[in-house]
């Protein structure tokens, strides 16, 4: 990925986090400002999460719940109800485990696409009515899951990888305990 391919990269994780209201974003920045400038005034005023930039996929999980710490203090931070927050991180273990899964092993592949259409669909019925903030909610954990170039050529690499395939929708309460 060239640094251009990777400006984009971040800027479409910064329009997908400040679109729709998300993150409570209150002002622009400066247009004189590089991308990369931008990013991190926001992420000093509080504007943006803190994420973790190491080059490592899996990241800092220092409680093994298959949640990035910095993710996980996101998801905690965020104005929800306490089942939103279950059902976020359970979309956060999924996407994680999309960067994380070995794209040759066709079975893990298909239960992690079955994973996926449960916590997306648990992540849609706890903030019911309102579906479209579980889908946009959906649209920001994958945005800063895929941080880095190295989490985001994976997540790309896990795409390419289970394109193709179809699954069904499940039926029922999809959330975790």
């Amino acid at each position: 990925m060239s640094l251009s391919q990777t400006s984009v990269a971040l800027a479409a994780i910064v329009f997908s986090l400040t679109a729709c209201g998300g993150g409570g974003i209150k002002s622009e920045p400066s247009e004189s400002l590089t991308l990369a400038q931008q990013i991190d005034m926001l992420e000093k005023t509080g504007q943006l999460p803190l994420l973790d930039r190491s080059k490592d996929l899996r990241g800092p999980d220092a409680d093994n719940n298959g949640i990035r710490d910095d993710i996980d203090a996101w998801i905690t931070a965020q104005p929800i109800t306490d089942p939103q927050k279950k059902a976020a991180q359970q979309m956060a273990r999924v996407q994680q485990a999309k960067i994380l899964v070995d794209l040759s092993d066709k079975s893990a592949l298909q239960m992690l696409g079955d994973q996926s259409m449960r916590a997306v669909s648990c992540l849609v019925d706890v903030f019911k009515p309102d579906v479209q903030k579980g889908s946009d909610f959906r649209g920001h954990l994958e945005a800063m899951m895929a941080n880095t170039k190295e989490r985001a050529k994976q997540y790309l690499a896990y795409n390419r990888a289970v394109s193709g395939s179809s699954g069904r929708l499940p039926k029922g309460n999809t959330c975790e305990p």
